[in-house]
């Protein structure tokens, strides 16, 4: 049987600046019509849109592959962008039971009682980013409190140099903003390449003289016997660093615009600090920083009535399935309260997000502090950028905001 004769096929291009300005209702027409339907852009791939079908197939590792290889048949398993990117990212783009030597590494340093002996950091983070402008009444949301912190407390747990924060951060956000085959793409590709010749440097250093931080740790655990090389260690820092810095940034800048919309949202977070919690896990549904991402058909199977080839690439639509009303009530609207929230902005399955406990902290430290110290502000819309391109992350350029100005707060 033709593999494509029964293939439903819709126009879907999660790059394109048009589906970046209407994304919310593409994808609504896509769960109503067909939630597993086939795009030719890109070289062709299946785009996964409701809440069902996305979750039986992040479930099943063994039919949809996170791999990032070709395989001894020839066949191209392209990890989890579309279109394919240019290099391979560890731990996110591996299936067991390699996946497993790493995420064994790492499920300590990513425990919830770690990323608590982290949180004075973030405090101090957050209001040296609120103090820098703090006497101005003058705030750029992402550039200089979004970006910073996330990216600093990244470095911080890994026990890397604080002062190269803009050098790591500004090509991850690039990269995943910018289209492929652009100008703008190939400066952040550039940008990402120093990052990993710094991280090679860095891995020799600790090789040499091991100190008491994560990467230490990393370069020198016992993974079966052996230790990881170089280039595995590169890579799975490149992962972390790429993941931990543009993703609560992305949270944190829609989750302030959205509060600049709903006053009372935000007056209650303020006299309700027992809600945030709550309301963060809101925030991720509805946003959804992590878009989509893709896996490899690695057999024959079916999906939503459609017929799936080995070699076929799949599209996960998380935002698309977090807004589905098969699994949320009302999932246009923002709850603060709801319960039960079975969100997968963090995905599902052995690939769930393996920094969501730290990503929390981030987001919730930056949000409390950012009602408590400068709860008046006003972002100027005409000024913000949003990212132009929803392929990957949902996200803002710049987001300048004014408020009135207040006391520093941070020890000098």
């Amino acid at each position: 049987m033709d593999g494509t004769a029964a293939r439903t096929v819709v126009e879907f291009d999660h790059t394109s600046p048009e589906y970046a300005q209407q994304a919310h209702d593409v994808t609504a027409q896509l769960r109503a019509r067909c939630p597993v339907a086939y795009s030719e852009s890109h070289e062709g791939f299946w785009v996964i849109t409701g809440y069902d079908a996305l979750a039986a197939s992040m479930r099943d590792e063994t039919t949809f592959s996170s791999r990032h290889v070709t395989a001894d048949d020839g066949v191209r398993f392209g990890g989890v962008n579309i279109p394919e990117a240019p290099y391979e990212n560890a731990l996110v783009e591996m299936d067991p039971p390699e996946w497993n030597a790493f995420r064994r590494v790492l499920n300590p340093m990513f425990a919830p009682a770690a990323v608590e002996r982290l949180v004075p950091d973030l405090v101090r983070f957050t209001d040296a980013a609120i103090d820098a402008r703090a006497a101005t009444g003058s705030i750029d949301f992402v550039l200089d409190l979004a970006n910073p912190v996330p990216a600093q407390a990244t470095l911080a747990f890994l026990g890397l140099d604080l002062e190269e924060w803009r050098r790591y951060a500004e090509p991850a956000h690039e990269v995943v903003y910018t289209r492929p085959g652009t100008p703008e793409f190939r400066r952040a590709v550039d940008g990402q390449q120093w990052m990993f010749e710094a991280l090679f440097a860095a891995v020799g250093d600790r090789r040499r003289q091991p100190r008491d931080d994560n990467l230490s740790r990393i370069v020198h655990s016992d993974v079966d016997g052996r230790t990881f090389a170089d280039e595995e260690v590169v890579s799975l820092l490149g992962t972390i660093v790429n993941g931990g810095v543009d993703t609560t940034t992305a949270l944190f800048a829609n989750a302030i615009e959205h509060l600049d919309r709903d006053h009372d949202l935000r007056d209650r977070l303020l006299a309700e600090p027992g809600l945030v919690p709550h309301a963060t896990e809101e925030f991720l549904r509805y946003f959804s920083p992590v878009q989509a991402f893709a896996r490899t058909v690695a057999q024959d199977t079916e999906l939503g009535d459609q017929q799936l080839r080995r070699g076929d690439r799949v599209l996960m639509c998380f935002a698309s399935a977090n807004r589905d009303g098969g699994e949320f009530p009302d999932p246009d609207a923002f709850v603060a309260e709801r319960q039960p929230n079975r969100h997968v902005a963090f995905g599902m399955g052995k690939h769930r997000c393996i920094g969501s406990t730290l990503a929390r902290a981030e987001f919730t430290t930056m949000l409390t502090s950012t009602l408590r110290r400068i709860p008046d502000f006003r972002i100027d819309r005409a000024a913000t950028v949003r990212y132009p391109s929803l392929g990957i992350v949902n996200g803002y350029v710049s987001m300048p905001a004014t408020f009135t100005p207040t006391p520093q707060v941070a020890s000098s």
